[in-house]
């Protein structure tokens, strides 16, 4: 393996896990606090998240094919960072399910794109062992993520984390296409 594809790795693995993993544990207590609704809407709006990223992986893919893993993953990070930003003006729990329905968009290209890049990027007699760091930085970092969300919100608010999910998504994507040359 060398060097540059496993520090690109490593960043991107970073910047992917910060922009999920801030909201995604305290994603209930928003949803209940600000918009008072119930469990079973929560569990409606997830299910809606992951139903709608099921069915687009496979089509995402073939864009993948006909545009390239860079592109598709650069245009699932920007719908993924706009729509960490729509949360903020988000008021009525119907709007919530559109933003879940983009989001379940963004992470169906983004998912597939990631692989597609990672198993590029990788020696062919090391790729389980370069999908295993990419996977574990990707872990710890959502752990460590989730424990920040907590202080975040606690101190500055839903709406600041809201920000730094976003800037997260859109440095990922910015990174991708940035470094194409030093990763491919």
């Amino acid at each position: 393996m060398r060097r540059s594809p496993l520090l690109f790795m490593i960043t991107l693995s970073i910047l992917s896990s910060l922009g999920v993993g801030l909201f995604g544990p305290i994603y209930p207590i928003f949803v209940v606090e600000r918009f008072s609704a119930s469990l079973e809407d929560v569990g409606l709006l997830v299910a809606v998240f992951g139903l709608v990223a099921a069915v687009f992986k496979a089509p995402a893919g073939r864009l993948i094919d006909l545009y390239g893993k860079e592109k598709v993953f650069f245009a699932g990070v920007i719908v993924g960072a706009i729509c960490s930003l729509t949360y903020i003006f988000a008021f009525e729990l119907t709007q919530l399910y559109i933003i879940e329905f983009f989001f379940g968009v963004s992470y169906a290209m983004k998912s597939p794109s990631l692989l597609t890049l990672m198993m590029e990027i990788s020696d062919k007699g090391k790729r389980g062992l370069f999908l295993g760091i990419f996977e574990s930085v990707y872990d710890v970092v959502g752990a460590v993520a989730a424990l920040l969300s907590v202080i975040i919100v606690s101190r500055y608010g839903f709406d600041t984390l809201l920000f730094i999910c976003s800037w997260c998504e859109a440095m990922a994507g910015f990174f991708v296409l940035k470094s194409k040359k030093v990763a491919c």
